[in-house]
């Protein structure tokens, strides 16, 4: 009844009971007005909705109707009613109607809510994800919130007057004692949560004003369904538009604008910003992690370096043992601080490589070099291969470029898809490659900047 009058606006008693009969509900009888002014005593003492009649038309309406809108908890059970009646009077749509179903509700939620209209304690067995056994807890159950499919429950302990949240999902147990307690009186579930996102409360994540643009259709879908309550639409233009919540930037708020895929860019506070950024990467680490990542490397003018050779003949040392010129240790330092934060493997470009893989596998393991070395690039074509194609060339071997041995060498060995990077102090690459090129100083070899520039190159 109270939706057929929601839902009319005004309505009058004539109307109501011909859509009464109308239902499978009244058996073909009539509504008996006693019967209705019995029903809007009961509406009103059940949802808090009060129905009125103006005397002038002698039309029935729900007095407070934006009032209405604004309660979600009596919004929402005068829908399930609604959709529960409908389905009885119905049986035929019950098959065309898919709800989610909520697993938590199923075991302790009426023992709970039992509990909070008697205020009476409760006796917990709580197993959280985070812990292998579970414990016991007393708590006084305050009020209970439904979020994501999932019913919690803020509570506190009889000596701890502090609230806590726990998941329904997460109780083996719960037990209703004898033992009474008076809830605060100046709690009002609505203004504890008021800044929160979600469910969680976080004494050290404070509410802030966060503004987020939408792109495409992402506008359309936050205007019907906002993200938060504090939801606020400030700039609109043809291909964008602005919203600022003030919420607090805890987990459940960076959940909500990732699921919103491609169409949400948080703007600010820069802080914000940032962290959705951190959360960005590594999500796309943990989806790229089938993806090889190498590091195709030069020897001559990257490991070893015009300052260390400079270094070693002013200090009368080796400038070589049996493979060749020593390596700068801070050069080698810093290609191990990209293989650490990569894990990448080692494809050696340099023309030592003609030493033969075996032997530059040795001198990694002798030299102790960072990571795996893994492989050597092949030349592409031979000297003589070139001659035939231009006979001038005096020195075919200086035009056999990287650029083709690694594309080639890619090509290979890597059908699964990679990221790699190529660090030499020569531009002998194709024009395809260069987003991936990093030209080494020969002077002073890889650098704390180069290997920064390396890792965000190999993940991202």
């Amino acid at each position: 009844m109270a939706d057929t009058i929601r839902r009319a606006g005004s309505i009058t008693f004539a109307e109501i009971n011909e859509r009464w009969q109308r239902s499978t509900l009244s058996g073909g009888k009539r509504f008996a007005l006693r019967t209705f002014h019995n029903h809007r005593e009961a509406i009103e003492e059940l949802f808090g909705i009060r129905i009125a009649c103006d005397e002038r038309t002698n039309r029935y309406y729900i007095t407070d109707s934006d009032d209405l809108q604004r309660d979600s908890m009596a919004n929402w059970l005068l829908d399930s009613f609604s959709v529960s009646n409908m389905l009885r009077d119905t049986q035929s749509l019950r098959s065309r109607i898919l709800i989610e179903n909520i697993p938590s509700s199923k075991s302790f939620l009426t023992y709970i809510l039992e509990a909070m209209r008697e205020n009476r304690q409760i006796g917990v067995t709580y197993q959280p994800f985070y812990g292998d056994t579970p414990f016991e807890l007393t708590l006084r159950p305050l009020f209970v919130k439904l979020y994501e499919r999932r019913w919690y429950l803020y509570a506190d302990k009889p000596h701890e007057a502090k609230i806590k949240l726990y998941a329904l999902d997460r109780m083996q147990a719960v037990r209703l004692t004898e033992k009474r307690f008076t809830p605060p009186a100046d709690l009002d579930p609505g203004d504890y949560l008021s800044g929160a996102f979600g469910v969680a409360v976080y004494d050290d994540i404070k509410p802030c004003t966060i503004r987020i643009r939408a792109y495409g259709d992402g506008p359309k879908y936050l205007r019907t369904l906002p993200l938060h309550d504090s939801q606020q639409e400030i700039e609109t233009t043809a291909d964008y538009a602005d919203f600022e919540y003030r919420v607090a930037p805890t987990y459940e708020f960076y959940r909500a604008v990732l699921t919103q895929h491609i169409d949400i860019e948080v703007l600010s506070p820069i802080a914000v910003r940032n962290e959705t950024e951190r959360i960005i990467d590594e999500m796309n680490l943990l989806y790229s992690r089938h993806k090889r990542r190498m590091i195709f490397l030069d020897f001559d003018g990257v490991l070893n370096t015009g300052r260390h050779i400079a270094a070693l003949k002013r200090a009368g040392k080796p400038l070589s043992d049996k493979y060749g010129y020593l390596f700068d240790p801070e050069s080698v330092a810093n290609l191990g601080t990209i293989i650490d934060a990569t894990g990448a493997s080692v494809v050696i470009s340099s023309s030592w490589k003609f030493e033969g893989a075996e032997r530059m596998a040795e001198m990694w393991r002798e030299r102790r070099l960072p990571g795996r070395m893994i492989d050597i690039t092949e030349e592409c074509m031979t000297a003589e291969e070139i001659r035939a194609i231009n006979p001038d060339f005096d020195d075919p071997e200086m035009f056999i470029g990287k650029g083709n041995e690694i594309k080639h060498w890619l090509l290979e060995h890597t059908a699964e898809g990679y990221r790699y990077v190529i660090l030499d102090d020569e531009p002998d690459i194709l024009s395809e490659q260069r987003p991936n090129f990093i030209r080494i100083d020969p002077e002073r070899g890889i650098t704390e900047e180069d290997a920064r520039r390396a890792i965000e190159i190999l993940n991202h």
